[in-house]
């Protein structure tokens, strides 16, 4: 018998044994499911004692191993947290120093398409509004000219770019209260009743904006339940699909809202303005033509930056720049190359688009043609014309505006 013990019981059958010991192993596994492997339950059972010492015997080295593995996790918690914190840290400081030693070119003619986001962008920051959306389709600047208002206004601004929790935009708030919040398509979050509530609660127009925690979850237990909330808030997106009308109109009526439409000819002009010197002006007129032969170029600024990175790989490779560029251009995703030959250039009813859909086997039920058409409008590969929610023209490229 180990010293130390209590005296001995009955004797037990070898059965008994097993059985007593089958049955700490077990109870030893189910108080600590994730470690139970660093006690070796074998070496510390004393067969010659009942079931119920031999427990109490495991139990208090349960509650030695359990506070030592409490005090690993608190240390490693705390390590993690300071490597997040410095990261944290370093990544604001890379895009401060990102934002002060950008050059913004100032051209009257470029600048008057984007007139509305930088009036929207001024009010904001000199405090006439606290809330602002911007929404047009993807490519045509909208970011830039909104950072570079928010930079010539000196601002204290953070950027959230992807989509974040509920329970996290509470600690997002306080964390950065004061700050204009930036969100770049965060989609979901509009989508959420409770982050809109948050949101509704953020942007009232009186001067006293207190939002409560709700007690999202025990990980925010170093959050205050109540604060009031100085913040600003900016959305800038494409497009917002799967929200309650009502709260979202709700939300943006507290702020102020602004479309940038943009046609065709808009952006080519935009293109054209944007293109200085004689390699640029001819890359962007190729990019024009590929878009104006097939249609199935996407004409945007983000298509006119790959075009002038394709010129320089060519001219450093000694390559003919026109035939990578069309190369370049006619590199679509399979989404945009079916679509295509769905529709081609011109636009259609959603319910001709699904039969179609239906016929080809491209989906095999109404229910995931007409999920299908929302997640391609959402990124764009589709674009929407007319109102209602259920049977409108989509075409792949955006509807010219006079």
């Amino acid at each position: 018998m180990k010293e130390g013990r209590i005296g001995e019981g009955p004797k037990k059958s070898e059965a008994e044994k097993a059985n007593d010991l089958e049955r700490l192993k077990k109870w030893v596994k189910k108080v600590l499911p994730d470690n139970f492997d660093k006690i070796d339950v074998e070496s510390e059972v004393d067969s010659s004692l009942s079931y119920d010492e031999n427990k109490s015997h495991l139990r208090e080295l349960l509650k030695a191993l359990i506070k030592d593995l409490k005090s690993q996790a608190e240390y490693s918690k705390a390590e993690q947290e300071r490597i997040d914190t410095e990261k944290i840290r370093d990544a604001v400081k890379e895009v401060e120093a990102y934002n002060n030693n950008i050059k913004f070119e100032d051209n009257k003619d470029l600048e008057e398409y984007y007139a509305p986001i930088a009036r929207g962008v001024n009010k904001l920051c000199q405090g006439y509004s606290n809330l602002l959306f911007i929404r047009g389709k993807g490519g045509i600047g909208k970011s830039w000219q909104a950072r570079k208002a928010l930079v010539k206004n000196n601002a204290d601004f953070v950027e959230i770019a992807g989509d974040i929790t509920e329970a996290y935009l509470y600690r997002l708030l306080f964390e950065n209260n004061g700050k204009i919040i930036w969100f770049k398509d965060t989609v979901k979050l509009l989508s959420c009743p409770g982050a809109i509530n948050l949101l509704k609660a953020a942007t009232e127009t009186e001067d006293q904006k207190i939002l409560t925690k709700n007690n999202y979850s025990k990980d925010q237990s170093d959050l205050p339940d109540k604060f009031l909330c100085r913040c600003k808030f900016l959305f800038d997106y494409n497009n917002v699909f799967g929200t309650n009308s009502d709260d979202f109109e709700a939300l943006t009526s507290r702020g102020d809202y602004m479309e940038l439409p943009l046609s065709n000819n808009d952006v080519k002009a935009i293109l054209s303005k944007i293109a200085k010197e004689d390699w640029q002006k001819e890359v962007t007129n190729k990019v024009i033509e590929c878009f104006q032969s097939n249609g199935m170029v996407k004409l945007n600024l983000r298509t006119q930056w790959k075009a002038f990175k394709t010129y320089k790989y060519a001219k450093h490779n000694n390559l003919e720049w026109e035939k990578e560029v069309e190369a370049e251009m006619s590199n679509m995703t399979r989404t945009r190359a079916m679509l295509y030959t769905l529709l081609g250039n011109d636009a259609m009813k959603t319910t001709e688009v699904k039969k179609i859909m239906l016929k080809e086997g491209i989906c095999n039920s109404l229910t995931s043609a007409n999920r299908r058409i929302q997640e391609w409008l959402y990124l764009e590969e589709l674009y929407k014309f007319g109102e209602g929610d259920r049977d409108f023209y989509v075409c792949i490229n955006p509807k010219e505006t006079k």
